[in-house]
């Protein structure tokens, strides 16, 4: 078949291998065979049938440019992370929900091209990619982007019109890069703004239950504290006196009273005697 003659041949001298325009519905797993993992440079496997990009893709650790665009891709193996020298990558015209995170290991992309997909959201692992010039996501489902991308320094482009939920700026400024970067640095701002609000918040709610506990721990110290009072009040110096005192008090008035009393019945016991006694006084 005129595919595996395109395969068969193997890459050509500048390390570029054409298999676009056939009907390949699986990557050939002879890619990741050394013949091509070692010399394979530049893939084009556009206007196929494929309907992934399989983790054997994580063999090609020379490859600089992959373009599947114009397939029915649906997935996209993390094994790409492995293509550390990749440079572009399109996946134009698929049927992509999502890209892997593992694309921020491929430190030297420089164009990422994945218009006319079912995107609905892009990694935020992006912002890591340091030699990045352009995105082009136009044409998706897109929700969001992430905010950071105004802050990578070699990034110059971002095509994101065509997604009608993207909410990160108005239509108008979609097309328009330097629009759109001042509209995602004024909500990455924002964003930080709250982010610090929130942390104090949080921050604030913690020392408030730590206040709370202390208050607690205090509040049962002062409890223990009254009923060590109340059991060492008898110790106090000042207590013994006042409370000696008073019983000293006591014991004098009981005292007293005794002998009043007794002087009572002494009196009645000798008026008694002396009116009833019979012999005559001398």
């Amino acid at each position: 078949m005129e595919e595996y003659d395109d395969l068969s041949a193997g890459p050509a001298e500048d390390g570029t291998l054409d298999l676009s325009h056939n009907t390949w519905t699986v990557f050939p797993p002879e890619l990741s065979l050394p013949h091509f993992s070692q010399t394979l440079l530049h893939l084009d496997a556009k206007n196929n049938s494929l309907t992934q990009v399989p983790e054997c893709i994580s063999c090609l650790a020379l490859l600089q440019s992959l373009d599947v665009s114009l397939n029915q891709i649906e997935y996209i193996d993390k094994g790409i992370g492995q293509c550390i020298r990749l440079r572009s990558l399109n996946v134009s015209r698929n049927r992509l929900e999502s890209l892997p995170n593992e694309l921020s290991n491929c430190i030297l992309l420089e164009k990422i091209v994945a218009d006319q997909n079912r995107l609905t959201a892009l990694p935020e692992t992006l912002i890591d990619l340091i030699a990045i010039s352009t995105i082009d996501v136009r044409d998706n489902q897109l929700k969001s982007i992430p905010l950071g991308l105004c802050r990578v320094p070699t990034l110059k482009t971002i095509l994101c019109d065509g997604n009608n939920d993207l909410t990160v700026a108005p239509e108008h400024m979609r097309d328009d890069t330097d629009l759109l970067f001042h509209c995602l640095e004024m909500q990455l701002k924002f964003k930080e703004v709250i982010a610090a609000k929130s942390n104090q918040r949080d921050e604030l709610q913690i020392k408030a239950e730590e206040i709370r506990d202390e208050l607690n721990n205090a509040t049962n110290c002062i409890s223990e504290l009254e009923k060590d009072i109340a059991v060492l009040v008898w110790e106090r110096p000042d207590e013994y006196i006042r409370r000696k005192e008073k019983f000293v008090e006591l014991v004098k008035f009981a005292s007293d009273k005794i002998v009043f009393y007794w002087r009572l019945t002494k009196d009645a016991a000798l008026k008694w005697w002396n009116d009833h006694k019979t012999h005559p006084e001398y």
